[in-house]
């Protein structure tokens, strides 16, 4: 079948999106009853309804939900195509964790850079929320991304395991002694995002049921990183992170071991959008340079 009037289609995507033939028509900057033509239009052309109304305002039907999914990826195509061929061609954007880019990337890019000198890169901060926003490739074009994993709309490729360690200050030590992971349950501990990471540390740890701790969601791992150095409580970090920390003394490993986690992190692109050739060749250096990447060799928990 043919569709005559590609204008319908983006009616059609926007009134699927918003669910609503009056913020549609806001949106598109037309009338409502433009937006009701263009919709009744490509019912007839498909011979099927593609809306059903409800107490909550419009749904899709059956085939409705069909084809906004083929339409979405369709205009995110031609967003794409027209990207590509425009000043952004060799553009890649990039959703980066702070402390990621500057603990680990950045000393890396100068080598790719030099060897690409066509290669542009827009670096945008996220505070590991690239996973969870809505359109996610209109955000970036891939990311990194810390957690388990477990993200549908999204292509996802985990770095390397990684290894946890407990830290804190000195002097938070020496005012909450740290001898046993039970110790923990007297303590403050900072965290970022969930406590996720702590509900897992513990159980690992055999520390059942513990008594609920004071705790302090921060903003960011580098403010973490600075909140824990200041003595405000006690963190876990990749090990691999915080390394120059535990080196200089300014934190310090009250286990001198590290842990297994489930956590880790993933690069990951959005299912949504098509990798143009910029973006795959920044996408499979990263993924060569992460395999030659290793965790440290674990010390047994003493």
């Amino acid at each position: 079948m043919e569709i005559k009037n590609i204008k319908s289609i983006q009616v059609f995507n926007t009134v699927a999106e918003v669910q609503n033939v009056t913020r549609a028509a806001q949106l598109l900057g037309t009338s409502q009853s433009a937006v009701s033509y263009h919709i009744k239009k490509l019912e007839a052309e498909m011979d099927a309804a593609l809306f059903r109304r409800s107490a909550a305002g419009l749904e899709l039907t059956e085939t409705g939900v069909i084809l906004a999914a083929h339409v979405a990826r369709g205009l995110e195509a031609i967003r794409t195509g027209i990207a590509q061929s425009t000043s952004r061609a060799g553009t890649i954007e990039l959703a980066l964790l702070p402390m990621f880019a500057s603990r680990w990337l950045s000393s890396r890019l100068g080598g790719l850079l030099e060897a690409n000198p066509s290669l542009q890169l827009s670096i945008k901060n996220h505070n590991n929320n690239y996973a969870h926003i809505d359109k996610p490739e209109r955000f970036a074009d891939l990311g990194i991304q810390w957690g388990r994993g477990n993200w549908s709309a999204f292509k996802v490729t985990k770095l390397w395991p990684e290894r946890l360690v407990v830290a804190c200050s000195p002097d938070y030590l020496a005012a909450h002694p740290i001898r046993h992971p039970s110790d923990l349950t007297k303590c403050t501990l900072l965290h970022v995002d969930d406590t996720r990471m702590w509900e897992e540390w513990f159980v690992d740890n055999n520390v059942a049921n513990p008594v609920a701790p004071s705790r302090m969601m921060l903003e960011d791992r580098h403010f973490q990183l600075s909140s824990t150095i200041n003595g405000l409580g006690v963190s876990l970090f990749a090990d691999w992170a915080v390394r120059p920390e535990l080196d200089s003394g300014s934190l310090v490993n009250p286990f001198g071991a590290t842990f297994a986690t489930s956590f880790a992190y993933h690069l990951i692109v959005p299912l949504a959008a098509e990798m143009s050739p910029s973006v795959r060749k920044f996408h499979d250096w990263l993924l060569d340079l992460s395999r030659s990447a290793s965790a440290p060799a674990p010390k047994p928990l003493s």
